[in-house]
């Protein structure tokens, strides 16, 4: 828990000046379209399966869909150890970029 307090700091000292939000609508069915915009920040996104993976220069943000029907509001302000999608709150895991 502290290791995960710590790493969530550091990461969050680590992005840009201005807050960096990711927002849209996700679906845990693979076949539905993921529609997810980032603002503030230069980042990447993609899917594969029900992991949604989120690339800065720095660091690697992966967060795994629940199962529920439909589409589901997603919301994570990069630097934090949890996202929202739909009314659950979800753990984030992250990394460095490159390592492994």
């Amino acid at each position: 828990m502290l290791v995960e307090a710590l790493l969530s700091a550091w990461l969050s000292a680590q992005a840009p000046a201005q807050d960096c939000f990711i927002l849209g609508e996700v679906s845990a069915a693979q076949d539905e379209t993921t529609r997810l915009e980032s603002t503030g920040c230069p980042i990447t996104i993609r899917r594969a399966g029900k992991i949604i993976t989120m690339t800065s220069s720095k660091w690697i943000v992966q967060v795994t869909i629940p199962e529920a029907p439909g589409s589901q509001k997603f919301l994570y302000q990069w630097g934090q150890s949890e996202a929202m999608i739909g009314d659950r709150t979800v753990e984030v895991t992250y990394r460095p970029v490159g390592s492994g």
